[in-house]
Formats: C-alpha cells, structure tokens, sequence
C-alpha cells in the first residue's frame, strides 16, 4: 500500500465500510468501530440487559454473527484494490460487480463470544467502545486467520453447533500471552458456491 496514494485507500475503505454497514442493517448486527482497516461489530449487545443468560438468544446471535462475517468475507472480493501511484487503469475507478476483473479485496474474520464492557469515553469526541477479554480474543482470531476466511474460538464454534456445517477439522495456535487455543476455520468462499 506504500505505493497507492492515500486518497485512494480512504475511497477504498468507505467503499467497503459502506458495503459492510449495509451487511450489518440486514443481519441486526451493532457496528462499534472502525480502527484504521479494521471493522468491529457486535451481536446480542444490547439486547439481553436483564442479566440472565438465554442460551437460545446466544445462539441466535452467534448465528446472525456467522453469518454477517460470511457475507462481508463475500462482499469484500467486489470491492477493487487501487492501482499503485504511476499505474493508470479503469479501476482507479470503483467498478463494483466488475471488480472480479482486477485484483480485489480478501480479508480475514476473527470471531469470539463472551462478556464485553461497553460505554462511551471521552468529552471532546466522545465514542461508543466495547472492550474486555472477548474483544481482545475476537482480535487474536483474527490476526492468526487467513485470506477470506474466518477464525472462530471453540466456545464460538460449540455456541452455533450444527447451523453450520463446513467447519475444516479443529487446529489448535499458539497464542501471545494466552498459550495454545483450539480454533475452527470456515471458508465461506466455498461455502457459497454449495448453498
């Protein structure tokens, strides 16, 4: 991204963060933020505030949040990376549905469920956060995914049972400061092409 002038990465993003806001209105999911090319969002956050766990209400969130990340892994490969500075070409433009014909967008998705701490900090420019142990372990599958797919925990994966069933085979990754985690990854890009 060195060589792509600024400019375009912000068209880029609010390309893709507007494709993603879209995606949240459909699944009932809460954006929180965004922190430079990350998108972080939320399901059952505010919806359960009576204290008690209702199973069925979780497992319908970790459905919905399944299902979001799905579709924003799908989505992301319609919106087209910037040419580099000195590259001239049509898709400095953004071609949308012709995006297949450039070099497009993969992410990766990292999802954990758990308790969060939310409220709002700051005077000036205050902002809605969420922070706590299921956050940072959200980010954590993330950083350890791959290109277009999603990492999941296994409290994560145990939660959505059998709504999902292209899981790959459990694989367990040494994690910084936390020891070794047993995840689940799921390739939505071919997971679409049997449904």
């Amino acid at each position: 991204s060195m060589d792509i002038k600024p400019i375009k990465v912000m068209d880029m993003l609010q390309n893709l963060f507007a494709r993603f806001d879209e995606l949240c209105d459909l699944h009932g999911v809460m954006k929180l933020e965004t922190i430079g090319d990350a998108y972080i969002c939320a399901t059952n956050l505010l919806e359960n505030d009576d204290g008690e766990e209702d199973n069925n209400s979780a497992k319908d969130a970790a459905i919905r949040a399944l299902a979001i990340a799905k579709d924003m892994v799908c989505e992301a490969r319609n919106v087209s990376i910037p040419s580099p500075i000195g590259v001239g070409g049509m898709h400095d433009a953004w071609v949308g549905q012709n995006a297949v014909d450039f070099e497009t967008l993969e992410i990766r998705v990292g999802i954990h469920c758990g308790d969060v701490t939310c409220g709002v900090l700051g005077q000036k420019m205050p902002k809605f956060m969420a922070c706590g142990t299921a956050v940072n372990m959200a980010a954590r599958m993330e950083q350890t995914s791959l290109p277009s797919m999603i990492r999941t925990t296994r409290e994560f994966h145990d939660l959505v049972g059998d709504a999902e069933q292209n899981w790959s085979a459990k694989e367990v990754i040494q994690l910084k400061n936390m020891g070794e985690m047993e995840t689940y990854l799921l390739d939505p890009i071919s997971c679409a092409s049997f449904e």
